[in-house]
């Protein structure tokens, strides 16, 4: 994972004096007119927000792996991005500055240890941290219990055939 592009300066590209600061993920240039009293601008090129200040005071920012900019609290060690389509969960490590940088600089992207797990219930995405694979999860979201990994749904499914064999040789029996 590599970090976002570092932050410049508010820059104007003609005489016309509108400001103007390149987008952190596609490089376009961004209007900042009008603007300028927000702390992050939406690039209309590519739809992620681009950092034009400093943090509000007790956060940061951090880019996640499919560019979404997030704002967390200074003191989180984990992060999740909300985007359906990603849920990744981002482990941040010290913050890493580079010179020429402001100090709002996002940390390094980590993988968690554990496993992510789908919720049979609800199908969302946790991070399971037990090591064996023939354990029940409680899911965070909706708080039902689903197996990890295949041992115990295969000793189900093998219990249940068994049962029903079973039943089926008691029926046959007292109809014969």
């Amino acid at each position: 994972a590599e970090l976002p592009p570092p932050y410049t300066a508010i820059a104007s590209p003609d005489a016309s004096g509108v400001p103007v600061i390149n987008c952190r993920v596609c490089q376009s240039l961004i209007n900042l007119d009008g603007k300028l009293h927000q702390h992050v601008v939406k690039c209309t090129v590519c739809n992620e927000a681009t950092p034009i200040k400093n943090p509000p005071s007790g956060k940061k920012y951090v880019r996640c792996q499919c560019n979404c900019l997030l704002i967390c609290k200074d003191t989180s060690r984990k992060i999740g991005c909300p985007r359906p389509n990603c849920r990744r969960i981002i482990t941040l490590g010290p913050v890493m500055l580079i010179p020429e940088e402001q100090p709002a600089q996002p940390a390094l992207p980590v993988q968690p240890d554990g496993t992510r797990v789908v919720c049979g219930h609800c199908g969302n995405t946790f991070l399971w941290m037990e090591l064996r694979f023939n354990t029940l999860a409680k899911c965070p979201h909706c708080k039902k219990i689903s197996s990890v990994g295949s041992a115990l749904p295969r000793r189900r499914c093998c219990a249940y055939i068994t049962i029903g064999m079973i039943c089926i040789f008691i029926g046959v029996g007292l109809t014969v």
